[in-house]
């Protein structure tokens, strides 16, 4: 779901992810089942620090109404593509950077900027962003990336809703495994 007055370029959105008002998404691929706050930016455009100058009248592939006679070519891609794995969170007032991937499960709290890739499960918050926890411990996170509930058919999902609304234990991690 993409809410109004938000703006998708050259991305692609999983499954039952929702994307809310104000928010500008490029060059990005979002898993399924991720909840995108207000006023966040993912997949920005970046600029070459190893020349003398870091604006883009100088190389950019965008319209450049400003001195179109000065761009020339570079060995630069402006535009990295950027990933944001299945069941992730992203707060309000989040900015990530070009090429970046944030996995499966990780919770990004408000008003941080991410400047480095997200472990699974982590959450990270701040300015940077830094792991500041994670969602479960280590045999919940391994049984959750091998079980990979994203992937599964919708019927799958209803079938077995009693996982989805209930606090996650091993026990019960096992147990839905086992009926997959």
């Amino acid at each position: 779901m993409l809410a109004p007055i938000s703006k998708i370029t050259r991305s692609s959105i999983g499954a039952y992810t929702r994307v809310r008002t104000l928010s500008a998404i490029n060059d990005t691929d979002i898993g399924k089942f991720c909840s995108i706050s207000r006023n966040v930016r993912i997949g920005l455009g970046r600029h070459p620090m190893h020349l003398l100058s870091t604006n883009s009248v100088f190389y950019s592939d965008q319209k450049n109404e400003i001195r179109s006679d000065w761009k020339r070519k570079i060995d630069f891609d402006e535009h990295v593509k950027t990933k944001i794995g299945n069941d992730v969170w992203i707060g309000e007032y989040v900015t990530i950077p070009g090429g970046i991937t944030i996995g499966d499960g990780a919770v990004i709290g408000t008003n941080s900027i991410v400047t480095k890739d997200v472990p699974a499960y982590s959450i990270v918050a701040g300015c940077p962003a830094r792991v500041v926890g994670k969602r479960f411990d280590d045999e919940i996170i391994e049984l959750l990336n091998e079980i990979k509930w994203w992937s599964l058919k919708d019927s799958e999902i209803s079938g077995n809703l009693e996982y989805f609304t209930t606090e996650v234990h091993v026990e019960k991690l096992k147990e839905f495994k086992l009926k997959l």
